[in-house]
């Protein structure tokens, strides 16, 4: 036999063993989108899989249980939040921002969607208690995180550690209250009239770190 009357496989007939990070990203993501949608209580397995791609069965192999992958989407959320608010404060101290660009990208990120679900994600998970405890090292790395962008980024001169702690908890506050105002629509200008009194009640005495390298 000839190697031309060797039959040829069709590799496209094989079945594809799938990449198992692949499988997790694409569940927390579709978890994510759904939980930035729907909320919480509105949280459905089916949809997820449908649009993940992957079955029940590839669900429950990786996550042991639904409340396992709220968790995973959740931090992820979390992470996106954070890594949105640091690149902004490395875009100031490079100096590709300046201060009112920076206000304005810090106030679009809590406004976003992103961070309204994730606030009203939180909320809802308070309620359930085996839920808030896989949640809450990644809450407390968050935390951590939000402490840092504002330390990494700014000098609060004359002030003690307690007391730029306090200052930046409350700039986050008013973050998050303008944010949750958001949802119920703002006026025309308002935004804009927001960020020019954060950035004159918060970051007036505020000196703006050098990015290192």
């Amino acid at each position: 036999m000839t190697s031309s009357d060797c039959p040829v496989l069709d590799d496209t007939k094989k079945p594809r063993r799938r990449n198992s990070d692949l499988t997790v990203h694409e569940l927390k993501a579709a978890t994510t989108e759904q939980l930035i949608n729907q909320g919480l209580s509105g949280l459905s397995i089916k949809p997820i899989l449908d649009k993940a791609g992957v079955s029940r069965g590839a669900l429950f192999h990786h996550f042991p249980t639904k409340n396992h992958l709220i968790a995973a989407a959740f931090a992820d959320l979390l992470q996106s939040f954070s890594e949105a608010l640091h690149q902004s404060g490395s875009d100031l101290r490079s100096g590709r921002i300046d201060v009112s660009a920076f206000v304005e990208q810090v106030v679009e990120t809590f406004v976003s969607d992103m961070f309204i679900g994730s606030m009203e994600i939180a909320l809802g998970i308070r309620v359930e208690p085996d839920l808030s405890e896989l949640v809450k090292e990644a809450v407390e790395e968050w935390r951590v995180s939000l402490a840092a962008f504002w330390n990494e980024t700014f000098e609060l001169k004359g002030m003690d550690t307690a007391a730029a702690a306090q200052h930046w908890a409350m700039a986050s506050n008013l973050l998050r209250g303008h944010a949750f105002t958001s949802t119920y629509g703002v006026e025309p200008g308002a935004r804009l009239a927001f960020c020019k009194s954060f950035e004159k009640l918060i970051l007036n005495e505020a000196v703006i770190k050098k990015e290192t390298a």
